[in-house]
């Protein structure tokens, strides 16, 4: 490397440090103007507190800031009691609407059921009635007498016991018995 050249890296370096330090003093001078102005920032907060307090005192002082703290502290409580409130009556809501609910589907299961039944009962006092009306039908009807005994009435002649004279010449005679179409089928009383 020839002298010169030596010579020009010297300068480079001292260039280099050069300009480092005076990034550095830069670097420092900013750090020391943020800390005043933060000193600064302080001391203005610090002269409005003091500011505050005297108002405050004019005002009233200490036993003023007392009682603006305990009225603050009532009204948090007052709406903490509000809303404890209000959720409890949706709760209560809540349940009622349920409970109706419940109350409605058993009026509606008991409705159904009775409808049920009703129309169980109905099919049976329609039954039971029309078995009423068919044994007084009977015990209106003269008695029926079985086929072979009006066989032998017809044959033979009917003669009427002396207890009895006046029914039978009162009843009407029996009707014809059906002839069966069948000639194996047995005779059944009607």
């Amino acid at each position: 490397m020839s002298p010169a050249e030596r010579k020009a890296r010297r300068q480079e370096n001292r260039e280099a440090k050069q300009r480092q330090k005076d990034e550095e003093q830069r670097l420092r001078e900013e750090e020391k103007a943020r800390e005043l102005a933060e000193r600064a920032a302080a001391k203005e907060r610090e002269a409005a507190e003091r500011a505050e307090r005297k108002a405050a005192k004019k005002r009233g002082g200490r036993r003023a800031r007392r009682k603006e703290a305990k009225a603050l502290r009532q009204e948090e409580r007052e709406a903490k009691e509000r809303q404890k409130d209000e959720e409890r009556r949706r709760r209560e809501e809540e349940k009622e609407r349920e409970l109706a609910e419940r109350a409605a589907a058993k009026e509606r299961e008991a409705a159904e059921r009775a409808e049920r039944k009703a129309a169980r009962a109905g099919g049976r006092r329609r039954a039971r009635k029309s078995e009423r009306a068919e044994s007084e039908r009977r015990q209106n009807e003269p008695e029926r007498l079985d086929h072979d005994v009006v066989a032998r009435i017809r044959q033979y002649g009917a003669t009427a016991s002396p207890a009895e004279p006046d029914e039978l010449r009162d009843a009407e005679p029996p009707p014809p018995p059906p002839l069966p179409t069948d000639p194996n089928e047995p005779r059944d009383a009607e």
